[in-house]
């Protein structure tokens, strides 16, 4: 059972949010910038994706539809039957997935720097080395540098994740489950790489509200696959955000709920 956590208003005519973070994050560090703005007007559902955080890790796996899968279940467990969506990086990949799939439940949908929409070299690298560690009989922990390097590579602003956050990506790097799941993820992707027609087709099945920011200076999935994102979706908002990385939810929080409120989310 994943960790979940819930906040905000608690009255049955409160419009629900749920919240999907992106690989190796977790709900806290994700969204607890940005739900302080949402908070009042919001009943807030997030999880930590399986693998991550306080969410166990299973031995996979770590695909798209085992996300997915883990989404349908937590709102299954709320009784949510329509609510907004918002996913980061690899929480866009599964809401945008979730939305093709149940494009009835979701009454608007956010995409933050989306997984999916991009093949890049730098992708293709990840995979093919994720595919390749895994198969070697190591104990796979992650060294604090390239933790650090990792979380901070994230952001335009070196310094956007707090000391709190560092301690708390060492703490779980330290867990070799997490680290099989990281790599897991990179290992599973090959499939939506080689498909990746398909995959966008699929998600063209949304026709309802989407919101799409990104950030100018994203050094994970650049921000030129915001034009493919648009493709899919051509009646998006888009917001392309200055001197932001891979984060826009993280560094400009009250940026980033002006336009989901002003969305209608």
């Amino acid at each position: 059972m994943v960790r979940t956590f819930e906040t905000g208003r608690d009255d049955a005519s409160a419009p629900n949010l749920i919240l999907l973070h992106g690989l190796g994050h977790w709900t806290q560090a994700a969204w607890n910038r940005l739900v302080p703005a949402l908070r009042a007007t919001h009943r807030i559902v997030a999880f930590d994706l399986p693998g991550f955080g306080g969410s166990p890790s299973p031995n996979g796996p770590y695909t798209l539809a085992a996300y997915t899968t883990a989404l349908r279940s937590v709102v299954a467990a709320r009784g949510l039957n329509d609510f907004a969506l918002a996913g980061h990086s690899l929480g866009g990949l599964v809401a945008a997935n979730y939305a093709a799939f149940h494009p009835g439940r979701v009454r608007a949908l956010a995409l933050l720097d989306p997984a999916g929409f991009a093949r890049t070299p730098g992708l293709v690298a990840r995979i093919a080395c994720a595919a390749l560690v895994r198969r070697l009989p190591l104990r796979l922990r992650a060294p604090r540098a390239l933790v650090r390097a990792t979380l901070r590579r994230a952001t335009y602003d070196p310094e956007a994740f707090g000391p709190d956050d560092l301690e708390r990506a060492y703490e779980l790097a330290r867990d070799p489950a997490t680290a099989r799941a990281f790599l897991g993820v990179y290992a599973a992707a090959s499939h939506e790489l080689f498909h990746e027609r398909t995959l966008l087709e699929h998600f063209a099945r949304y026709a309802g509200p989407v919101t799409i920011v990104w950030g100018r200076q994203d050094r994970y999935i650049p921000s030129g696959a915001l034009a493919q994102a648009r493709r899919v979706y051509p009646r998006a908002d888009a917001l392309l955000i200055e001197r932001c990385g891979h984060c826009p939810h993280v560094e400009y929080p009250q940026l980033v709920a002006q336009r989901l409120l002003a969305n209608g989310f």
